[in-house]
């Protein structure tokens, strides 16, 4: 069997026909293509509003396509959220979850979504009192929680929360399944926004074929908002990179489950069709720039055997823990910053975006919990000057880092694949200049600063840049 350097989801990606081949004008547009570009445009689509989605690549090709799909209030986040905002932000996720659920069972949606029983643990003896601290606050909610005995295998468990209501999602069937629900919704594809100007309280967005797009108000629902200059996004938000397999497990299954662990050095894991995807290890893009180490402790781990997908993901955290939601300025808003529990925080921030635009007020008590607005403390000032330190880290290790694979210049860089097919590209990155380091297993260009990603020939799939680094490919 070959092993492919995908993520299990790209098989379930479905193409769009619809081109923007002219210039078009709208109510709302909305950039970004994946579950809370499209759960916007859901939650307006039987509104008066003419709606259109752009991504950038393939819709539902970024984050959505790479997460684990755990559908669970047992997240590891919980440990660092403050003890004032705990309790509104797990209220949120619950809130999330009876969306997912009402968007299923309504719509009747084929999604793979089943329930499964989900654990919270930790390997190290001193976090337990984490943990016990996060389970008071779900009894206080009157919350189904209680202490459990888990066995993993290799895993030592030295603490575990279990709690039953918690569910498992295939999270591309489920993004096409509401794409399908979006009939009176224009969406297109392959569209490369790269400026955007205000005139007038009307927006123009130019794209990258030379076309504009004439917008009332504009939401922003990409992993990394790459036009919103006056939020200090780099102050605010890190770049998470993690490791992911799929394949055989040696475990022995007595339940359908998920679990994720609160220590630094991460275990996470869920099951699909009898096989376990398993998360082995998240770290700060720029800590650690050899992606080839990461796989291998996914490869080399005993749990996982017979691998069939082996990819990474790339989530933004913020310096608070919490996702950034709301309005931006007049007539701009924003959906982002998940810390890589995406999958409700999308479906309550949806929900929130779209009443912000219908001037309904019903959703809008997370308003403040989730503002993008820049909340001084002392915590995120400190959390503001190590997200600098990592920028300036990677920057660093762009220069030294070299990959055997690679034919260097001053500017340019060139693969030689299998083949004998010559990929060269520019080797920085558009975004702030940073030095490229080249992905072998994924075979991409990554960005350790910022976390822009392209493809062999250049073309960006992912982060910040608004430009490709390609030059040519040659024989």
């Amino acid at each position: 069997m070959n092993m492919k350097n995908e993520s299990l989801w790209n098989s379930y990606l479905e193409s769009s026909k619809k081109e923007l081949k002219e210039d078009i004008s709208c109510d709302v547009l909305i950039i970004g293509g994946g579950l809370s570009g499209l759960l916007t445009a859901y939650y307006l689509k039987d509104s008066n509003l003419q709606v259109t989605v752009v991504e950038r690549n393939k819709i539902g090709s970024g984050i959505t396509s790479k997460m684990t799909g755990k559908v669970t209030l047992l997240q590891d986040i919980l440990s660092k959220i403050s003890d004032k905002d705990i309790e509104l932000y797990i209220k949120s996720q619950i809130e999330g979850l009876n969306l997912l659920k009402k968007n299923i069972e309504e719509n009747k949606l084929d999604c793979d979504f089943f329930k499964n029983v989900s654990y919270l643990f930790t390997t190290k003896k001193s976090n337990q009192k984490k943990l016990e601290k996060i389970k008071n606050i779900f009894e206080k909610l009157k919350l189904d929680i209680k202490e459990e005995n888990l066995n993993l295998h290799n895993i030592k468990v030295k603490y575990a929360l279990k709690m039953e209501n918690a569910y498992e999602i295939n999270p591309i069937k489920y993004l096409n399944e509401i794409r399908k629900l979006l009939t009176n919704v224009n969406i297109y594809e392959k569209v490369n926004v790269l400026e955007i100007i205000k005139e007038k309280g009307i927006f123009t967005v130019k794209t990258s074929n030379n076309l504009k797009i004439i917008a009332k108000k504009i939401v922003f629902a990409t992993n990394y908002p790459y036009f919103l200059k006056p939020l200090f996004f780099p102050l605010k938000v890190r770049m998470e990179k993690s490791y992911i397999g799929y394949g055989d497990t040696s475990l022995e299954l007595k339940e359908r489950f998920n679990a994720i662990n609160i220590d630094k050095d991460k275990y996470s894991l869920r099951f699909y069709k009898n096989k376990m995807l398993y998360l082995r290890e998240s770290r700060i893009i720029s800590s650690k720039v050899n992606d080839e180490k990461g796989f291998l402790k996914i490869e080399n781990d005993v749990v996982l055997k017979n691998i069939n997908n082996l990819w990474s993901n790339e989530d933004i955290v913020t310096n608070d823990n919490l996702p950034i939601i709301g309005m931006v300025s007049d007539g701009m808003y924003i959906l982002t910053g998940y810390n890589a529990w995406g999958i409700l925080s999308s479906h309550i921030g949806s929900l929130m975006i779209a009443n912000m635009i219908k001037k309904r007020k019903k959703y809008l008590k997370y308003q403040e919990l989730f503002s993008p607005k820049m909340k001084l403390s002392l915590k995120k000032f400190l959390n503001s000057s190590l997200n600098i330190y990592e920028s300036i880290n990677g920057y660093l290790k762009g220069i030294i880092t070299k990959n055997k694979l690679i034919l260097y210049s001053r500017d340019k860089a060139i693969y030689v694949a299998d083949n004998g097919y010559c990929y060269l590209v520019k080797r920085k990155c558009p975004h702030l200049k940073c030095n490229l380091i080249f992905n072998s297993v994924e075979k991409t260009w990554d960005c350790p600063c910022h976390g822009s990603r392209f493809d062999l020939e250049g073309n960006v799939i992912a982060g910040p840049s608004k430009y490709d680094i390609k030059v040519k490919s040659v024989k």
